[in-house]
This record gives C-alpha cells, sequence and structure tokens, in this order.
C-alpha cells in the first residue's frame, strides 16, 4: 500500500510530473485561495510533510507579477531534477517578502 503524507484536498498528478527523487512516487498537489502545493511520502504525517510550492495568485496581484499556471509543475520537476527550489513558500521565506 502507497503512503501519501497530505489530507484529502490533495489531487493525483498525472505523467508529466516527475516521480519524487527520495519516495519514488508521484506528487500530489493542492491548490488552495493562497497557494498551492505538493505532497508524496517524504515526511511524518499527514500535516508534517516535505512539499514544493508555487506562487499563490494573491500574491501575483500584489507583486504586480504574471500568474503561471504552469508554475507549481514547474518547480517540481525542477526540484526533482536539481535538488534547487525555484520558489519558496512564504512560511520559510528569510527575506520578508509574501
Amino acid at each position: 500500500m502507497t503512503i501519501y503524507y497530505c489530507i484529502d484536498a490533495y489531487k493525483e498528478t498525472d505523467e508529466s510530473w516527475s516521480l519524487c527523487p527520495k519516495c519514488g512516487l508521484r506528487t500530489k498537489v493542492w491548490s488552495y485561495d493562497n497557494g498551492r502545493s505538493t505532497a508524496c511520502s517524504c515526511g511524518e504525517n499527514d500535516y508534517v510533510h516535505f512539499s514544493i510550492h508555487a506562487e499563490s495568485i494573491m500574491s501575483c496581484l500584489k507583486n504586480k507579477t504574471e500568474y503561471d499556471r504552469d508554475g507549481l509543475k514547474n518547480n517540481w520537476n525542477h526540484w526533482c531534477e536539481t535538488g534547487e527550489v525555484l520558489f519558496e513558500h512564504a512560511s520559510k521565506r528569510t527575506d520578508g517578502r509574501w
């Protein structure tokens, strides 16, 4: 049985999403009012788990940047290939930006 560490709001993705290089699962994703995030089986439980994020629509409006519909997939796939995160969630940022 495959165990994903995430709540039921996360939805399955298709083959265009890379497999996690650590656990080997294809990520699930959640799009919500103020963000988008991923989940696989890397973590401790449904609430404490590894996640890649993408900029929310509200953040794009505030920062006057263009919303990237594929931003989460691009960030996830880039991280899988290189280990580099292109966008960091506001809760993990240290530069004071939202």
